[in-house]
């Protein structure tokens, strides 16, 4: 009989410990996630302070230099002269703002001044002896045509010159027809405006449809000088 016990004992033993094994078991798939402990009064959040960004900064290179000078004109003895009128006459070309003009000398005799008409090399050519602010003013149109934002044509040039303000006009136009009283080496301030005035009249009829504004100038100009004899 203890020899029959023992035997049953063990398997009673073993069906034991298959039951506690069964149990943990289904303990642990009944309940796979632990029990929230139940909630209390809700806290109110704190509003979060705006998150300030920091500017961004558009770095867009160097500045372009406004002004590249040939090996004469920077050498020349009237280096200084030249600067100082081209700084001025640019004051009343906007439109140039952010351009690199080159500046060279002019050689060729009985040139007053010439302007590029590349848009993509930018350019006027002075005589420093005979240095008029009226002939950087029109190589500055020159520029503007090479744009085209003035039309092509040396008189055309010369009108949108006069128009731009009578501080430039120093000079007589070469290429308008001028009454004989204009046709000096220094105008005055009077002759000035008057050539400033005629001109924008003029470029005030093309706007409206006149073809004939140049001639229109002319024209005009002629009636109110001798309005003044």
């Amino acid at each position: 009989m203890a020899r029959q016990r023992a035997p049953l004992a063990a398997w009673l033993d073993r069906l034991s410990q298959a039951v506690r094994r069964a149990a943990a078991a289904t303990s642990v798939f009944a309940e796979p996630f632990p029990r929230r402990a139940p909630a209390g009064p809700r806290k109110r959040r704190r509003p979060r302070a705006p998150v300030l960004l920091e500017q961004l900064a558009m770095d867009l290179g160097p500045e372009r230099p406004r002004w590249s000078f040939s090996r004469l004109a920077k050498n020349t003895p009237h280096h200084a002269r030249i600067v100082e009128h081209i700084e001025f006459a640019r004051r009343f070309f906007p439109e140039l703002d952010g351009i690199t003009i080159r500046i060279g000398l002019a050689q060729k005799p009985g040139v007053l001044g010439w302007g590029s008409l590349d848009p993509e090399r930018p350019g006027i050519w002075v005589r420093p002896r005979s240095l008029y602010l009226f002939t950087i003013a029109h190589e500055f149109t020159h520029l503007l045509q090479a744009r085209e934002l003035v039309p092509r044509g040396e008189r055309q040039c010369d009108l949108w010159a006069l128009a731009r303000t009578p501080l430039l006009i120093d000079h007589a136009p070469s290429y308008l027809k001028l009454p004989r009283e204009l046709r000096v080496r220094k105008l005055s301030s009077a002759q000035a405006h008057l050539l400033c005035e005629t001109a924008r009249e003029a470029l005030a009829a093309k706007d409206t449809g006149d073809r004939r504004y140049l001639i229109r100038f002319e024209r005009r100009l002629e009636e109110r000088v001798y309005e003044q004899r």
